[in-house]
């Protein structure tokens, strides 16, 4: 009789040790499935900053150069109207002392 008692608590030792085993196992399972989420998270997480520090960076780029193409274009602007080369007079055909002004009438006509 104390062997088939032996063999009963045997047997009810070794399902406890495998019902503890599952139950580590399946602990371990979640902490791993949980611990992955964490980390594809945080990869997310960080990708969405990364990108978000280069669309920033792309934007002030962006922005420097079309006030850089601004100022070239107002500088253009500048250098055409007040830097540029006086227009050409328009040749007189006059000669003397009354070159390059406008003469009178009679003064011209002795040309």
């Amino acid at each position: 009789m104390a062997g088939a008692f032996l063999a009963g608590a045997l047997l009810a030792a070794f399902l406890a040790g495998a019902r503890f085993t599952a139950a580590f196992l399946a602990g371990a399972l979640f902490t791993a499935a949980f611990l992955a989420g964490a980390f594809f998270t945080a990869a997310f997480l960080a990708g969405a900053f990364f990108t978000a520090a280069f669309l920033a960076g792309a934007f002030l780029a962006a922005a420097f150069l079309a006030g850089a193409l601004l100022a070239a274009f107002f500088a253009g602007a500048f250098f055409a109207a007040f830097l540029a080369a006086p227009a050409a007079t328009t040749p007189r055909f006059t000669a003397g002392p009354s070159a390059g002004r406008r003469c009178a009438p009679d003064t011209t006509a002795l040309n």
